[in-house]
């Protein structure tokens, strides 16, 4: 009798590590990818508020509207990319670049100070701006299910900021152009960005499934303030084992503020102090293939 007990509770253990195993090895691979490539076009709607000012005098410079004021067409169809690595069942490690380039010739209508640069009413300028994003994504699903997951997610990034301004010409009453000596002003610089929130991945039929997330954060550092708020959704709709057609949405809130440091020397060593603020939606179509 002891000896048939014994055997059904070696049974038993076996049986529940056996169905562990199972429980495992049965996650659904295209919520659990090893790794997973994902390019896609992105259209972007952009609306961008910026301030630079000057660094070799008191003051600010103007608050302008880039569309506005520079002319900048305020969509622009981007390049995304991103590369996901799954290293365990719970973590998750996405690595991915936004390019985020424009530029447009307008004749302003009201005068510009621009870091140490006073553009003019009346001036023709050729406009070019960058605010191009690279991230690296880490999450951990706190909810691993063989067909969802619900889990932490932490967002670190670069802003990857660059303005030039040309003014090229005037303009006379004729509307001809005037000639002008041209000159220019540059400005440019890294910014860091982060943020912290929720992320959720569903199977939604035979073969669709719905990735989702959502993030944001406040950060003062010395003279560097950030405020970040990222929202997204991403319809995929798989064509075999490793190939996915997607549609997604993201939205971001990004503002980012340089004050004048009072010893003269700011975080990271950055040399333009002003306030950039822009909210981007973003509209994709790509393709996803996991291995």
């Amino acid at each position: 009798m002891r000896g048939f007990l014994l055997v059904m509770v070696a049974t038993g253990c076996v049986t529940q590590v056996l169905s562990g195993q199972t429980s495992s090895e049965s996650l659904n691979p295209h919520i659990y990818p090893k790794f997973e490539l994902d390019a896609s076009g992105t259209l972007l709607v952009l609306s961008e508020t910026v301030r630079i000012d000057p660094l070799n005098k008191p003051g600010e410079g103007s608050e302008v509207n880039a569309e506005d004021v520079f002319g900048v067409s305020p969509t622009s169809l981007q390049p995304r990319a991103a590369l996901r690595w799954r290293p365990g069942r719970r973590h998750e490690l996405e690595l991915g670049f936004l390019r985020a380039v424009r530029s447009a010739e307008r004749v302003l209508t009201r005068d510009v100070e621009y870091a140490d640069t006073t553009f003019t009413a009346g001036l023709r300028v050729n406009s070019q701006l960058r605010t191009s994003q690279a991230f690296l994504n880490y999450r951990f699903a706190f909810r691993a299910r063989e067909n969802s997951q619900i889990g932490a997610a932490v967002g670190l990034g670069a802003l990857l900021y660059r303005q030039e301004i040309d003014a090229v010409g005037g303009v006379t009453a004729g509307g001809a152009d005037t000639t002008v000596t041209p000159y220019s002003q540059t400005r440019s610089f890294n910014a860091p960005t982060g943020s912290l929130g929720l992320y959720g991945r569903f199977k939604l039929g035979d073969k669709w499934y719905l990735d989702s997330d959502a993030r944001g954060i406040y950060v003062k550092v010395d003279n560097f303030k950030a405020n970040v708020v990222e929202l997204g959704a991403a319809v995929r709709r798989f064509f075999g084992e490793k190939f996915a057609a997607e549609l997604g949405y993201g939205l971001g809130f990004y503002k980012v503020t340089l004050d004048r440091p009072a010893n003269g020397t700011g975080f990271l060593n950055i040399d333009v102090y002003g306030e950039i603020k822009y909210t981007v939606n973003g509209f994709r179509g790509g393709i996803v293939y996991q291995f």
